[in-house]
């Protein structure tokens, strides 16, 4: 018991070694790709609410992980990020990966990201990005037989760097 207690200490102090050299943000906005459907009937207005984790672990290397919520589904993103300086108040953040669509049937779709953080304070700014969604349809036997490009309109959020 005594050696098992020594090693989670030890794999927690190193856990927390790790992440004290990580630089992080937190994103979260809301996606101007929403749509408005006008029918004789009904106006519907749907609107996509995302949140973003990027993680830089060393000189621009990262990762991102995403989840987007909408009235039907709920999709989460993981992926490379690439992060530069721009200038001391912007920075420029590319991203690639894959996201998975929880939906009945499932999705899995794969995105290029660019983004633009515009510092507003030490800890936080504001998100400016679009990117490219390649949509591979639904899971099964005919996963990938008919695909489609998305190019969203450009997204704003709110985030801050810890």
């Amino acid at each position: 018991m005594k050696k098992l207690a020594a090693i989670l200490l030890v794999g927690i102090v190193s856990m927390g070694a790790v992440f004290a050299s990580v630089d992080m943000k937190l994103a979260l906005g809301g996606q101007s790709n929403g749509e408005i459907q006008v029918t004789k009937d009904n106006t519907q207005f749907d609107f996509l609410v995302n949140a973003e984790f990027d993680m830089e672990f060393s000189r621009g290397h990262g990762m991102l992980v995403g989840m987007e919520l909408t009235k039907q589904d709920i999709a989460l993103s993981v992926g490379y990020a690439f992060q530069t300086d721009i200038s001391s108040s912007c920075d420029f953040i590319l991203g690639a990966g894959a996201t998975v669509v929880i939906s009945e049937p499932a999705e899995l779709n794969y995105f290029l990201t660019a983004d633009f953080d515009f510092n507003v304070s030490q800890s936080m700014f504001v998100r400016v990005g679009t990117g490219i969604l390649l949509n591979m349809g639904e899971l099964g036997e005919n996963y990938g037989k008919r695909w489609s490009i998305q190019i969203p309109l450009p997204a704003l959020a709110i985030g801050w760097q810890f």
